[in-house]
């Protein structure tokens, strides 16, 4: 496997915490997701394997993932009520770091976070940081559709093959976050 097509995890071989999943490109996608799920630098889980469908429908050679917040489980309605703020700003700090690397030819922004956002009150706190530094930096952001109650809506393959007529069908279409 060529260093491009690595799948990069950081930090790597960590059951509790991501902040960044992807495999570098000449042109990237950034995904921002709600919370890391099992996807690591070994093997890609559904949603990061949609992310990176989307990322090449969408003339992307690259995709990152990054997170609202970095704990893992499979389940976001399992994140903690009160959000770690340490592990939070550790997150915030290096999304902010790495939207501004050049290194990462981030060029696409996807915003695909879904309803579980309304879960935990500090997520849509973390959602209005990052997109703030976005448009700080000039960067539009997109979304594949959304959801009934008008968040991003999330790439799992059960929504998207219900709800979008399957991957194949997926399109990037602004996003206007609400206040």
């Amino acid at each position: 496997m060529t260093l491009e097509h690595k799948i990069i995890c950081i930090p790597e071989n960590d059951p509790i915490k991501r902040f960044l999943l992807g495999q570098n490109g000449a042109k990237a996608l950034l995904a921002i997701g709600l919370n890391p799920s099992t996807a690591n630098e070994l093997k890609l889980d559904p949603t990061s394997r949609n992310i990176k469908t989307i990322a090449n429908n969408n003339n992307c050679h690259g995709w990152w993932l990054i997170n609202l917040y970095p704990l893992r489980t499979s389940k976001p309605c399992n994140l903690p009520k009160k959000s770690n703020s340490s592990l939070a700003k550790e997150n915030i700090s290096f999304i902010k770091k790495m939207i501004s690397d050049e290194s990462y030819k981030i060029t696409t922004v996807l915003c695909c976070w879904g309803n579980t956002i309304d879960h935990q009150g500090y997520l849509k706190e973390y959602a209005k940081e990052i997109l703030l530094n976005l448009e700080k930096l000039n960067i539009p952001y997109q979304c594949i559709g959304l959801t009934g109650k008008g968040n991003p809506f999330h790439p799992a393959p059960m929504g998207v093959n219900r709800f979008l007529g399957g991957i194949k069908n997926v399109r990037l279409r602004p996003y206007q976050a609400e206040d």
